[in-house]
């Protein structure tokens, strides 16, 4: 791989799994692979969101964590549920921080770590209770109170103790329990209620958080 940038490192690198290139918004660059394949995965993140600090261009910069978030982003991206979804933004989210951290120059501009008064909060679990089944997003969240996505995550974990896909998981999960317990739904139907995908989904996510399938948490109760 023959890499120039117009300002910044230059030459020949042999690519290896899970190597980072940084390029700035300013910088250009070129490249000339020999090879049958070449596969990459190209993330493009506004400027605006790199808390006012600058990047320089890096090449070969071995970094195993984004790989591997980028990967589990990748197991997830043909689901359209609202758990994939909050998942997909919450590793998106974890990966613009690292990224800021690890190649950012400059101190980064904390985010507020405040927690939610009882109003915003109030506000929050009324939105949350009555969207299970439907759509929610991390900038739709964060679009409620006012604040950036970095700082209501931040404020949402200082205030419920958790991340908002884990607590939208959890409340998705007790509904399941109550319709399961006091409804004649079918476990398919209750699945698509409080927002899952598939019934496969449903089944396996329902387990690991329970210890038992919906069908012998159904018979139990």
């Amino acid at each position: 791989m023959e890499i120039e940038f117009d300002r910044g490192p230059s030459g020949p690198h042999i690519p290896r799994v899970g190597d980072i290139w940084v390029i700035p918004a300013e910088h250009r660059y070129a490249a000339l692979a020999h090879g049958n394949t070449v596969q990459f995965c190209e993330l493009s993140i506004p400027t605006a969101t790199l808390a006012d600090r600058d990047l320089s261009p890096r090449t070969r910069h071995r970094d195993p964590l984004v790989h591997q978030l980028i990967e589990r982003m990748s197991t997830i991206s043909d689901r359209n549920d609202v758990s994939a979804r909050l998942l997909t933004e919450s590793l998106a989210e974890t990966v613009r921080l690292h990224l800021v951290d690890q190649f950012g120059d400059g101190a980064a501009r904390a985010p507020r770590s405040r927690g939610f008064g009882r109003l915003t909060r109030a506000k929050l679990m009324e939105y949350l209770e009555h969207s299970l089944d439907s759509d929610i997003s991390l900038a739709a969240l964060a679009g409620l109170t006012e604040m950036t996505i970095a700082e209501f995550s931040a404020a949402f974990t200082a205030t419920f103790g958790t991340t908002p896909y884990q607590f939208v998981l959890d409340r998705r999960i007790h509904r399941a329990k109550k319709l399961l317990a006091t409804t004649a739904m079918s476990i398919t139907d209750i699945g698509m209620n409080v927002g899952f995908s598939t019934p496969s989904h449903f089944a396996t996510t329902f387990k690991n958080r329970v210890g038992m399938s919906p069908s012998a948490y159904r018979r139990h109760e």
